[in-house]
């Protein structure tokens, strides 16, 4: 149903509509053809993923992903060669004991007793040459005397090493300075615990013994052969190496009398 004017619009409405006849009125722009042409030339936005894509297969990325690549396996290498693995010892928590994995070069120092490298002592003059409280394994409480006394002059620090003869096991300590170990097959190494403390373990089967200095230096005249199992812990600032013909388990139990 159509509006009707009142009278008093009539005559200006009639004058709009002649007047918009007469007016001559601009072309409509073409937009939509003009936005699609900016469009097509212009590259439509990317996602994050399209845009590390993008970088990816720039020659700048390929280099740094190489790099990172070689750091990777030096990192491996590292692990598997057998010189440097005394890594092995710090993963096994021990501050004193370096541990090479590798075939000896050369002849292999020959198995040496403590009457062989170092000098009888006694326990009171042990205790004398070193600066910590010598300690004994013991037995249903009662400490065990060891059969023979000797100390390692070689370096700083002294080791006192208590033999058990009738027992079969020596009992070696020491403050600061490490222990250093060769072994042919790092399978031979493997941890251990001694009052829950991280401890090492390591078969029987023929493994290099040697001392080296506070400062990590080999002192070449401790180095020979060691055909027994060892147990090595630390406990107290002081380093201790079971030379034992004991098992694993044994080991332990005995390690753990030591007062």
């Amino acid at each position: 149903m159509s509006q009707q004017l009142s009278p008093d619009f009539s005559g200006i409405d009639a004058l709009l509509r002649s007047s918009a006849a007469a007016f001559s009125y601009p072309r409509t722009p073409d937009i939509a053809t003009r936005v699609r042409a900016r469009l097509d030339s212009e590259p439509y936005p990317v996602s994050i993923m399209e845009r590390v894509w993008e970088a990816m297969r720039r020659p700048v990325f390929r280099v740094a992903t190489a790099l990172l690549l070689v750091a990777v396996v030096a990192v491996a290498s590292a692990l598997a060669i057998p010189q440097s693995r005394e890594a092995l010892a710090d993963l096994f928590g021990l501050s004193s004991v370096k541990i090479e994995v590798g075939p000896v070069e050369g002849p292999p120092p020959p198995v040496l007793s403590p009457d062989s490298f170092a000098s009888p002592a006694t326990l009171a003059s042990a205790q004398e040459a070193v600066a910590f409280e010598l300690r004994l394994p013991a037995e249903d409480g009662v400490r065990i005397l060891p059969d023979a006394v000797y100390i390692e002059n070689i370096g700083d620090p002294r080791v006192v090493i208590l033999v058990y003869e009738s027992r079969d096991f020596d009992l070696y300590q020491r403050s600061f300075g490490f222990y250093g170990k060769g072994l042919p097959d790092a399978d031979l190494a493997r941890e251990s615990a001694v009052h829950g403390q991280p401890a090492i373990w390591i078969e029987s089967g023929g493994h290099i013994a040697r001392s080296l200095d506070a400062d990590g230096r080999l002192l070449i005249e401790t180095e020979r052969t060691v055909n027994r199992g060892t147990l090595l812990w630390e406990e107290g600032g002081i380093s201790y190496r079971l030379e034992t013909g004991l098992s694993e388990d044994e080991a332990i139990i005995l390690a753990e009398s030591v007062r």
